[in-house]
């Protein structure tokens, strides 16, 4: 078993301290058997960073990063896709810590190695767009945000194989259309991602009761109430169905409801 699988495992059986432990000891291993200098070590960093980050240590996880781009530029280069994915994870830690104008700079670096190394109908290309938006998206530069989740929008809808991410993009674009005042786009947005996950994806994740929620929004700020009704008892059933009915993603789409009846009532 390699160290990945190694990794895979011990987030499917492990938690809490025990989970530190043994990716921590992973690491170790991998050092004394590869060497400090070795890429796979510096992978392996990648993903005890990744671990930090999700456990909000992120001065922890901000060093595991730079360590890993330290030896990626050494064994890789720092034009290479791998180097740009380290530096694309340190660029999420430093969002998440409220350094925008780093963050900025880097998921910018990181589009550039893409672009040039993969091109712009990759994955990794379309991703990085998305990052970058939500950055824009923190500094409250909506319509740069909306460019940039455009763009990955555009380049997810030519891979057949992501249509998760597409639905994912989707929804995120048609709330940004629907704060920039474009309820039209926003809801074309909105309804395509609906179709994905009726159609293809399934129905039964966060993004689908989102965009069913979005949907339910739209029509209110448009007037629409009783179409409104429909969207936010579908968002009622499907966050039940996800968190269960004391959930307050469950509470909030039942009060949503409650009051898009009340507007439909009194405009009867």
């Amino acid at each position: 078993m390699d160290y990945f699988e190694q990794v895979d495992l011990a987030y499917q059986t492990l938690k809490g301290p025990a989970l530190e432990r043994r990716l921590r000891e992973l690491t170790d291993r991998c050092r004394a058997e590869y060497g400090e200098r070795g890429a796979l070590y510096g992978s392996m960093l990648n993903e005890l960073g990744s671990y930090y980050r999700g456990q909000g240590r992120y001065e922890v996880s901000e060093r595991a990063f730079r360590e890993a781009l330290e030896l990626l530029a050494q064994s890789r280069g720092t034009d290479s896709p791998d180097y740009a994915t380290a530096l694309n994870n340190l660029a999420g830690t430093h969002r998440l810590m409220g350094r925008l104008k780093e963050a900025e700079r880097e998921f910018a670096a990181c589009l550039t190695i893409y672009r040039e190394t993969l091109g712009e109908g990759d994955i990794l290309y379309a991703a990085g767009l998305n990052n970058l938006s939500l950055v824009c998206l923190d500094r409250g530069e909506l319509d740069r945000a909306a460019e940039l989740q455009g763009r990955a929008a555009r380049v997810l809808e030519t891979m057949p194989d992501r249509r998760d991410e597409l639905a994912a993009a989707l929804c995120n674009l048609g709330e940004l259309r629907r704060r920039q005042g474009r309820p039209e786009e926003a809801e074309r947005c909105l309804l395509r991602a609906l179709e994905l996950f009726q159609r293809e994806l399934g129905v039964d994740t966060p993004h689908y009761h989102a965009a069913l929620n979005g949907l339910g929004g739209l029509c209110c700020e448009v007037g629409r109430y009783e179409e409104a009704c429909h969207w936010f008892l579908a968002a009622a059933a499907a966050a039940e169905k996800l968190y269960g009915s004391e959930h307050r993603e469950h509470r909030a789409a039942l009060e949503h409801l409650r009051m898009a009846r009340r507007a439909a009532e009194a405009g009867a």
